[in-house]
């Protein structure tokens, strides 16, 4: 039986995916995207794409976590996930990694 949080969907754009495998991280962010699922708190979806270098940063992967409208300033989500990360990974895969929420609060 499906947990709710397998039926949380994942989109992963065509440069993110490329990235990754590039990079040989599809187990790390395999794990990531499972990790998301189960402790981000009102998620509904998460879109991975890549941001692209700059002069100032290299390319990246952005985990969006589309949640329902909760209170960005009361939400330990993100200092939490980063704790993890660090944890989890070498720092060189931390390094191309990042996730960030976007807040819904349309009520669906």
């Amino acid at each position: 039986m499906p947990t709710s949080s397998t039926l949380i969907p994942v989109t992963i754009s065509p440069e993110a995916r490329g990235f990754v495998d590039r990079m040989g991280q599809r187990p790390e962010l395999e794990l990531m995207i499972e990790h998301a699922r189960a402790v981000v708190p009102g998620l509904r979806s998460i879109e991975v794409v890549l941001d692209e270098a700059t002069e100032e940063i290299p390319a990246g992967v952005v985990l969006w976590a589309h949640r329902d409208g909760i209170s960005p300033e009361d939400d330990p989500t993100h200092r939490d996930w980063n704790d993890w990360l660090l944890s989890t990974f070498p720092p060189e895969t931390c390094h191309d990694f990042t996730l960030l929420s976007v807040y819904h609060d349309d009520g669906r």
